[in-house]
């Protein structure tokens, strides 16, 4: 069986239908989600929400993120994920230039070409692949940087990020905090209380709440012109109601007690994976963990686990990562993912 991998991970779908089973069989340790969700998803009024239209650029949420957030809400974009939201940034910037902080997550890269954009990568070194942002110069018109950063797990200083920003007030920087609400220091990292005109910051409900096909995320700058631009460029009905409706009710979620969970999560695992010699974990400070491999391939460990109905994140695809890794989120469970590792010890 030879698989090659994917975009992105958590293609259930096709995995399942290669090993001709359903997608509820497949253990989903490749894309970085929680694997719980709130109580608030449970009573949702679907043939109430589902028979009208969404309303347009979801202004009540907006409004509902901007008490929340305490700016104004012409500071706030809602869009479909934050994938839409680089989509439409790119499109906005077509034919300029772009750095971007590699390895990083892909879709930087994916629509920055679609844009026709001039890419120029900062490459993180190994073995760590930390940043290093001091004296740092960017010459381009947007620059890409991930908080954590995906598929690294490492994070920066927030000290450190508002200095480079405003070394440079011609470039707009768009920081993605995806996965920012995993860190136990979220509120001194997060740059949401730091906004400026060259600034973007991008939010997930996706990823802390384990509902990645809700498919709603936001946007918030101080550059207002550049908020109402990118709004025009989304489809006034692009975030459906069901999310909509849980977008109110996730806002004012207390993420800290699913934080410390994956923190204590996080240490049994690296215990646990210390027994393997030929995986080498490097550190992560969020819900995932990036390994690299000691004598043994990507594609044929992502190809051992796949025919245990387990899928994990072949790396080869990351630019800048020297070597063989894969990658892999904290699970509640991950005696699936250890069995298919201790069957190659």
């Amino acid at each position: 069986m030879i698989v090659h991998q994917q975009h992105h991970g958590g293609n259930i779908y096709r995995a399942a239908a290669i090993l001709g089973c359903r997608p509820d069989a497949i253990r989903d340790y490749s894309s970085n989600v929680a694997d719980s969700q709130p109580a608030v998803v449970k009573d949702l009024d679907l043939p109430r929400l589902l028979g009208r239209l969404p309303e347009p650029h979801s202004h009540t949420l907006r409004a509902a993120l901007a008490a929340h957030y305490q700016i104004a809400p012409e500071n706030i974009c809602v869009s479909a994920g934050t994938s839409e939201a680089i989509e439409r940034l790119c499109a906005l910037f077509a034919g300029k230039r772009v750095t971007i902080f590699t390895p990083t997550y892909s879709d930087y890269q994916h629509f920055a070409h679609a844009a026709a954009l001039d890419i120029t990568s900062v490459v993180a070194p190994a073995p760590d692949y930390a940043f290093t942002l001091d004296d740092m110069c960017i010459d381009s018109e947007l620059c890409f940087l991930c908080q954590p950063n995906n598929p690294t797990g490492t994070s920066v200083a927030r000290t450190d990020l508002v200095a480079l920003i405003a070394r440079h007030p011609a470039t707009l920087f768009v920081v993605d905090e995806s996965y920012l609400p995993f860190h136990l220091e979220e509120e001194s990292l997060s740059l949401t209380t730091q906004l400026s005109a060259n600034l973007l910051v991008l939010r997930s409900f996706s990823k802390i709440h384990g509902l990645p096909g809700l498919r709603l995320g936001f946007t918030l700058s101080g550059n207002r012109e550049l908020t109402a631009e990118l709004e025009q460029r989304c489809s006034p009905w692009n975030v459906n109601c069901p999310a909509q409706e849980l977008g109110l009710r996730l806002i004012d979620i207390d993420n800290r007690p699913m934080a410390q969970r994956i923190a204590a999560q996080r240490r049994q695992l690296l215990s646990e994976l210390d027994s393997f010699p030929w995986l080498q974990t490097l550190p992560s400070t969020v819900n995932f963990i990036l390994c690299r491999l000691q004598g043994r391939r990507a594609a044929e460990l992502f190809e051992h686990c796949l025919a245990r109905r387990v899928l994990i994140r072949d790396c080869g695809n990351f630019e800048g990562l020297v070597g063989e890794h894969i990658r892999f989120s904290i699970k509640n469970d991950m005696t699936p993912l250890l069995t298919a590792f201790r069957e190659l010890a």
